[in-house]
């Protein structure tokens, strides 16, 4: 078979061995042997040419003209923007249209896809924030897998503008610590002006707004009452466009102490001090054979016995369990591989980390990739895939977070930093499908700066695989090495390639950066080793002196390390490994994880592998640090309001519906609204707030707040817009840049490499005809030859 060639009908390719069969028949048998080998053939030919032979043909198109849709934002949060340049950048850009929207709210991601199938590319004039509907980062990657570019304005506010907003849980627990957060945002500007908070009308902060754009202020508060309380917090900008945003109130319901039991030897420890502050405790030392009324159970430094089996469905039904550490517990009391382990979000058995870190893996898809073959006709990006997929399931690299970039004429993020362990079959699935982008230009330099950002935005060390054949201009040589030089981040560079030693400029690369460096030649597979945390003499000997083992936050966006500062020393812990989908929450210098968690069924788990205060871990428990104890115990319990009636809803605003569910045992009614109640349980009921105004509703006990339109929320221009952009393939352009060059780049980005089949069949056909007319020549002249001459009178 001819390489690169393909067949639609393959199987119509049977019937050949009985044509030819059939033909050598009659060639034995016939007398007119031209005749029978000639239909043959035709036969043959024509059977081949039915079976559609092709070839796949691949060259770039691209749009010499560009559609060019200018969606124009005119909701009510870019009234602090200049107006009419939407109008004016349509009458600048030929073969340009208009789209607008407005309202009291931007559905922008939506915007973007119902828009895509009209034009070439999409100029977005507007702030970047979108608060209805489907999001911008899927909206972009739906508009680019469409071939759409899509471009946005760089915008800078001529009004100023401020919102306020107070971040914090529904639910308070009587007479504990309910600390909650005052966001302040604003532009065109510092608000200045000041802050006023006040609680049941009572006023409990006022101060000045500092110079900044964003503040936020953690005030910790105490409620005196159960039931329903309003927080109010109000500000006054020296210059403000909204007046209706300086406003925000949140309702909170406040419940009794839950009830917490804590098991343990001995009533007295830092422990258990904590927690009868903050919660209604009862303290045994063996489980007792009913669990019922309690919202969660602490086990604190206890062996394992048979009666822990029953904290399995204990736990699976919504109950909380936080186990504490130990001399008497874990890999020191029998955890391992018990009934009790299997709720636990770590195994009892040591661990080794190599701290967690953050990969990113950028890949080359240039043209190059796909055009160059190894000595069998295996293209190189194929063996570049086929690397990459090795080292993504090596095991030494199971607890990274991983991402992916991909680079050619332009560069875009495939996949954001993910837990590896559950994200492997998506990334391989991905990596798979990748195919060559633009031309054999190779801009590597925007790959790295791609996966700079992405390890920016991540918490955690964090290094970089590049694969590539290192076919670099001198130009994208320079930005690289300058790019890799700012970074110092540890790089790898991996050159494919076909035969040793082959000329790359990746090695010169490595060297001139200090990068390592692998050469990964077909077909060989490939071994990356990367080098463990190692600790100098003198931080080993800062780590394991009096003070102890140095505690840090590893996850900074969970419920029980959001905020937290934690500065504790343990001297002791118990040696545990996470199971696969756990969070490790706080380590110590070498990875170990400290306080880790997951769900279990319906319930909540939380690990704390060292003791309750009396031998290890006692700064943990001190007043600047015991509030990640409180908040270990509050997450375990999820919502401490007791069973009957309850209120879910989130905070509401105006003239967007607000769903409510409510438990109880009566239909509800909502104060000054006639609104229906429909019954979606046991007990369980749902209604709809459709366009509510701000204010204060009531449903029996408990109230709901509604603040100002949604879009009066996020005020000024969205900094991460640009980043999102770039991600895929866009670029974020001035005002003036629009009008020189927006063409141009939709040109640019309108280029694809498109594959098409080209039919052979033609020339099977045109020979079928040749060989049946030379036929049907032959036969006639092999007539007139044989025919007698007439006689002459």
């Amino acid at each position: 078979m001819i390489q690169g060639l393909y067949l639609t009908h393959a199987e119509l390719l049977w019937a050949l061995p009985f044509v030819l069969a059939a033909g050598l028949l009659y060639l034995r048998r016939g007398k007119d042997r031209v005749l029978v080998a000639s239909r043959t053939a035709v036969i043959c030919l024509l059977i081949m040419a039915l079976a559609n032979p092709y070839m796949v043909a691949s060259h770039m198109e691209s749009s010499k003209r560009p559609r060019i849709i200018v969606l124009d934002d005119r909701t009510d949060s870019m009234a602090i923007f200049p107006s009419g340049v939407g109008e004016g950048l349509k009458d600048a850009i030929s073969d340009s249209q208009i789209r607008v929207f407005s309202g009291n709210f931007t559905p922008l991601g939506e915007e973007i896809v119902r828009n895509a199938p009209q034009g070439d590319a999409i100029l977005l004039v507007s702030d970047g924030y979108s608060n209805r509907g489907m999001g911008l980062e899927e909206s972009l990657a739906l508009a680019r897998s469409s071939n759409v570019t899509v471009f946005a304005l760089r915008m800078e506010p001529d009004r100023a503008d401020s919102s306020v907003e107070i971040s914090g849980t529904n639910t308070a627990v009587l007479g504990g610590d309910y600390p909650f957060t005052v966001i302040v945002r604003s532009a065109g500007g510092p608000p200045g002006g000041g802050l006023a908070v006040f609680a049941d009308g009572e006023r409990i902060y006022d101060q000045p707004l500092n110079g900044e754009n964003t503040t936020s202020i953690k005030i910790p508060y105490a409620f005196r009452s159960v039931g329903s309380h309003i927080l109010r917090a109000v500000i006054s900008p020296a210059q403000d466009l909204h007046r209706a945003n300086n406003e925000y109130q949140k309702a909170v319901y406040v419940v009794p102490k839950p009830n917490v039991l804590l098991i343990t030897e001995g009533a007295s420890s830092p422990l258990s001090d904590v927690l009868s502050e903050l919660y209604g405790m009862t303290i045994e030392e063996e489980l007792p054979k009913s669990l019922e009324g309690y919202k969660a159970v602490v086990l604190a430094n206890r062996p394992f016995s048979p009666e822990m089996a029953s904290l399995v469905d204990y736990v699976r039904d919504g109950g909380g369990l936080v186990v504490v550490g130990g001399m008497t517990s874990y890999e020191l009391g029998g955890y391992l591989n018990s009934t009790l382990e299997q709720v636990l979000p770590v195994r009892s058995r040591p661990s080794t980390f190599k701290g967690g870190k953050t990969m990113v893996v950028v890949l080359d898809i240039s043209g190059s990739m796909q055009q160059q073959v190894m000595g069998d006709g295996t293209p190189y990006l194929d063996y570049e895939k086929a690397l990459a997929l090795e080292l993504l399931r090596s095991p030494e690299f199971s607890d990274y977070l991983v991402g992916v970039v991909v680079f050619g004429t332009k560069a875009y993020v495939v996949s954001g930093p993910m837990p590896l362990a559950r994200s492997l079959p998506g990334l391989e699935e991905k990596i798979v499908s990748l195919w060559p982008s633009g031309t054999e230009e190779t801009h590597m330099d925007d790959g790295m700066n791609l996966a700079w950002d992405m390890l920016n935005s991540s918490t955690g060390e964090g290094e970089i695989i590049l694969f590539s054949d290192g076919r670099l201009t001198e130009d994208v040589f320079l930005g690289s090495k300058e790019m890799l030089v700012r970074m110092d981040v540890n790089t790898t560079l991996i050159q494919v390639q076909a035969f040793l030693n082959a000329p790359s400029k990746l090695r010169s690369l490595a060297e001139a950066t200090g990068s390592r460096f692998f050469a990964a030649t077909y077909p060989s597979s490939l071994t990356v080793h990367s080098g463990e945390i190692q600790t100098t003499e003198d931080e080993a000997e800062q780590i394991e002196s009096a003070t102890g083992y140095g505690l840090s936050v590893l996850t900074a966006n969970h419920y029980i390390t959001s905020g937290l500062n934690l500065s504790a020393n343990i001297t002791g812990f118990n040696d545990v490994t996470p199971r696969p989908g756990a969070q490790r929450l706080v380590v110590m210098a070498d990875g170990k994880p400290v306080l880790t968690s997951w769900r279990y069924g319906l319930g909540r788990v939380v690990s704390l592998s060292t003791d309750d205060g009396n031998r290890w871990a006692s700064s943990l428990y001190s007043a600047e640090n015991s509030v990640v104890i409180s908040s270990s115990v509050n997450w375990a319990i999820g919502d401490p309001r007791p069973e009957g009636e309850r209120i879910d809803a989130p905070d509401a605003w105006e003239g967007s519906p607000a769903e409510i569910t409510i438990t109880s045992n009566s239909p509800p009614s909502v104060q000054g609204q006639s609104l229906q109640v429909e019954r979606v349980g046991d007990s369980m009921y749902r209604t709809v707030l459709p366009a509510p105004i701000a204010g204060i509703y009531h449903l029996g006990e408990f109230s709901l707040a509604v603040n100002y339109p949604i879009e009066l929320w996020d005020v000024g221009y969205n900094k991460e817009l640009e980043k999102q952009i770039l991600a895929f393939g866009g670029k974020v352009l001035s005002p003036d840049e629009a009008r020189r060059s927006l063409v141009i780049e939709a040109r640019k980005s309108s280029e694809r490499m498109v594959q098409v089949r080209e039919s052979r069949r033609d020339i099977l056909l045109l020979l079928a005809l040749a060989i049946f007319l030379l036929e049907v020549v032959h036969r006639r002249l092999k007539e007139v030859r044989r025919k007698p001459s007439p006689r002459r009178p």
